[in-house]
């Protein structure tokens, strides 16, 4: 086979020399052609023949009545026969088998994806613990369930990423079959605190997440999430004197407020004070203290959204105040952040590693980036960002109610400069929350790697970010500039990294009007208004 060719798949098709200029090749961009890009050298010269060798041994088992015939790719296996005598003085030692290959399991591939893609989750020691029973030994129930919520998650993202329906129907029947050893894990007092169980349970909100192939697919990740919320109330303060236990804590606990957020319900009170009980002991519990201070703040915004959608307080001036001194407390945290958190302000280097101009990886937005300390900086931040734009949010929706009469004199000039900082103010912390997503996707902040790895094996990290992405395009809607940027972003998260929840916020955002449309007018018509006053 000859060298495969690195053009464009313009130049391929049409059979002509491509000079490999990037983003487009200059002869298409001359003959005014769409260039379609270039393809993934890995994906040339590395090719998935998993179908090829089960047809090879297909075959193979109908020539050698002595074969077995593969029944499956998930139970196909490779036997190796012994290889001819080097030496008529010495016998060839034939090779062992059966020996599986690893390469034609789906679930071991799919297992293998998910704790390549999901390392946030840090569910790899409970894997590994899981594959060392003896043979013969019964699989505790609570592995059972994780293993096929895992299996479920890496099988779901592969189909999506790969639009595979024979993996997309693996993934269901591993989801069906980890619900079923879930619910059967809960009702066991022995394994329902286990860190078993509860990943099981994350994996099924996950999946929920990654497939979201119907209208109630979020509506099943909430619920999830309040399980999580339960099961990390039942586990309480114990779980925080292990680090595996605290790290767990840590991560759900966000999924828990984010799905709170969603559903405009109140955070669970426990999960704020459990992190108090172990203040006094921080070598069991190493964590910042940054985290729980802004779940705090959070939480009496999550009481504050429920409050208000149940009508329990429903005086403008009583919402108004509330918020603006959870405002204020969010402005305070943000000032009095521990150093670990402080971060820089970089712009788009000249020449970025490889695949960071690739067309299938995040840019910088308007040429700026964040560069944190960790990936768990970022989120805090993200996590205070996308919170605060949502408490001014709701400040900006009972300001009109406030309006002065007669739009003049020194109190509407009060009113009106609140509107116009409380705008600014969100547009600036939605402008972050862009500028942090090249470092999140490993684009900017890493310039000691050689090369960037691709998207599609960070589908965990486009996970975290849904939320912040969401909540940024609110601000202005389908006329700002962060728009396209973000739509963008969701396509890469949807179509390449396989997480369909995305490719349904696309849709839910293409005809947003935005948040603070009617301070641009107010802005707007004032100016004009002066603007006529002084040519009359």
């Amino acid at each position: 086979m000859g060298k495969p060719s690195r053009g464009c798949g313009t130049c391929r098709a049409r059979r002509v020399k491509c000079d490999e200029a990037r983003p487009t090749c200059n002869r298409c961009r001359k003959a005014r052609r769409t260039c379609s890009g270039y393809r993934d050298p890995h994906a040339v010269w590395f090719r998935d023949e998993s179908d090829s060798v089960v047809q090879r041994l297909k075959k193979s088992a109908a020539a050698d009545p002595g074969l077995p015939a593969a029944k499956s790719q998930e139970s196909a296996v490779v036997r190796w026969k012994p290889v001819a005598a080097v030496s008529p003085h010495r016998r060839a030692r034939p090779i062992p088998g059966p020996i599986f290959n690893f390469a034609l399991d789906r679930v071991f591939q799919a297992t293998c994806f998910f704790l390549n893609t999901f390392k946030w989750f840090n569910a790899f020691s409970l894997v590994e613990r899981s594959t060392r029973h003896a043979p013969g030994s019964t699989q505790p129930l609570g592995e059972q369930a994780m293993m096929a919520g895992i299996a479920s998650v890496g099988l779901a993202n592969l189909a999506s990423r790969n639009q595979a329906p024979s993996l997309r129907l693996s993934a269901r029947r591993e989801y069906a079959t980890a619900i079923q050893l879930t619910n059967a894990a809960l009702r066991d007092p022995a394994t329902v605190k286990e860190d078993t169980t509860l990943t099981a349970i994350v994996c099924l909100s996950l999946f929920e997440i990654i497939v979201c192939d119907r209208e109630d697919s979020l509506e099943s990740w909430v619920k999830h999430s309040q399980g999580v919320a339960a099961l990390l109330e039942l586990r309480g303060g114990e779980q925080l004197q292990r680090e595996s236990g605290a790290w767990m804590f840590q991560v759900l606990r966000n999924e828990v407020l984010m799905g709170c957020l969603h559903k405009g319900i109140r955070f669970p009170p426990v999960l704020v004070e459990i992190p108090d009980q172990m203040a006094p002991r921080p070598e069991t519990y190493p964590f910042s203290t940054d985290g729980d201070r802004s779940m705090k703040i959070v939480a009496k915004f999550c009481d504050l959204q429920a409050d208000v959608r149940a009508g329990t307080i429903s005086d403008t001036k009583k919402v108004l105040s509330i918020a603006l001194t959870i405002d204020s407390e969010l402005e305070d945290f943000a000032c009095n952040m521990s150093p670990e958190f402080v971060y820089a302000v970089g712009t788009r280097p000249p020449h970025l590693p490889p695949r960071a101009q690739d067309d299938h990886n995040f840019s910088f937005y308007h040429g700026t980036c964040h560069m944190y300390q960790s990936l768990w900086a970022c989120n805090v931040w993200n996590n205070y960002r996308y919170t605060r734009i949502l408490v001014n949010s709701l400040i900006l929706s009972h300001l009109p109610a406030e309006t002065p009469p007669g739009r003049q004199g020194p109190e509407y000039d009060d009113f009106r400069d609140q509107c116009l900082r409380t705008r600014d103010r969100m547009r600036q912390l939605a402008t972050d929350i862009c500028c942090s997503v090249p470092f999140k996707f490993g684009v900017a902040g890493h310039e000691e790697k050689i090369g960037v790895d691709p998207v599609m094996t960070q589908a965990g990290t486009g996970f975290t970010l849904l939320l912040p992405l969401y909540v940024a395009t609110l601000v202005d809607g389908v006329s700002g500039p962060i728009h396209e940027w973000v739509m963008n972003c969701f396509h890469i998260i949807g179509r390449v990294m396989g997480i369909h929840t995305a490719v349904a916020l696309i849709q839910v955002l293409q005809d947003h009007p935005g948040v603070v449309g009617w301070v641009d007018r107010m802005e707007c018509g004032e100016e004009a208004q002066g603007l006529r006053k002084s040519n009359g």
